[in-house]
């Protein structure tokens, strides 16, 4: 009996031991292939996705994929389908919802998202469909991969993951997700949000910045697992990008932290909003490296279950 015990404890203080580090960067980052970065991508910002906008049609074919993607690899619907269906403009749309593992009320619950959505086809001279590889293919293609990184493995914490419908059209699905989720009783702890990660960040490569980087702790506590990933951009503050993407939604519906992380510095790219946002003017290798670091930071925030702390103001 003394032996069993014995045992019993050695295996215990072997298995807490090696819990912290079950994640090392090199081995997450091995998990997130280039060649599958590329592939998601390049489906996404096809012209067979017609800009990805609801009145196009083409959201519902790229949500499609998503959605077959999510089954393949383990993601659990949140909502039945993976729908959360809204209204924006008398056009029936609905962002995607899934899970990873069981949602068990006890444990608390994140948010990763980004929005699948682009502002769809254009009469213009020359190439008409605006593919928005980088807005936010590149984003919806982070929360893919990330998610099915995620279901490999058990947590102790509800994870949600959202590609949004009709961002370009004021956050709309944002909004309906999170009042929906409010409504419903989902206690948020906080959000993270990708937008715009194909190109390499001025201040170097697989860095990104943090929209209202000084709002909560959610920079401190990232850089602490992957130094300097998480920048400061000044001009981020000067143009407000905290409540121009889908994670101001949740920021007002719930008052968490709830921030986005990029790469696009508007220096670094010139084709914002234009039909020349295509695959070939992305640095997919450095977005492939900001997945990965991503994953990793996010699989030891989660596992450290570190509290993030929110501010008024930045």
């Amino acid at each position: 009996m003394k032996k069993l015990i014995f045992l019993f404890i050695t295996l215990l203080g072997f298995y807490n031991c090696s819990t912290p580090s079950k994640f090392d960067q090199k081995k997450v980052r091995n998990q997130i292939s280039l060649g599958e970065t590329e592939s998601i991508l390049v489906t996404l910002a096809s012209d067979e996705m017609k800009g990805r906008d609801s009145n196009s049609g083409g959201y519902f074919k790229a949500a499609e994929f998503v959605t077959s993607y999510f089954k393949q690899h383990g993601v659990e619907p949140f909502y039945p389908s993976f729908r959360d269906s809204l209204i924006t403009k008398d056009v029936d749309s609905y962002n995607i919802v899934g899970r990873i593992g069981a949602y068990n009320p006890k444990f608390k619950t994140v948010l990763i998202g980004a929005h699948l959505d682009h502002v769809g086809v254009k009469k213009t001279e020359g190439d008409s469909i605006y593919n928005g590889a980088n807005d936010n293919a590149a984003g919806a293609t982070a929360v893919i991969q990330i998610a099915r990184f995620l279901a490999n493995h058990q947590w102790e914490k509800n994870i949600i993951v959202a590609l949004f419908a009709d961002e370009e059209k004021g956050l709309k699905g944002a909004y309906h997700l999170a009042e929906r989720l409010k409504k419903e009783g989902v206690s948020l702890e906080y959000m993270i949000n990708f937008e715009m990660i194909g190109t390499v960040l001025t201040s170097g490569e697989n860095q990104v910045y943090l929209t209202g980087y000084k709002r909560s702790t959610m920079a401190d506590e990232m850089n602490k697992i992957s130094p300097q990933f998480v920048q400061f951009l000044p001009q981020a503050k000067e143009l407000n990008l905290f409540k121009r993407s889908d994670n101001y939604a949740f920021y007002e519906i719930f008052g968490i932290p709830a921030q986005t992380l990029s790469s696009f510095d508007f220096k670094n790219f010139d084709f914002y909003h234009k039909a020349g946002d295509e695959v070939d003017k992305l640095n997919i290798e450095n977005m492939n490296q900001i997945i990965g670091t991503s994953a990793f930071t996010l699989a030891k925030l989660f596992q450290s279950n570190a509290t993030l702390v929110q501010f008024q103001n930045e």
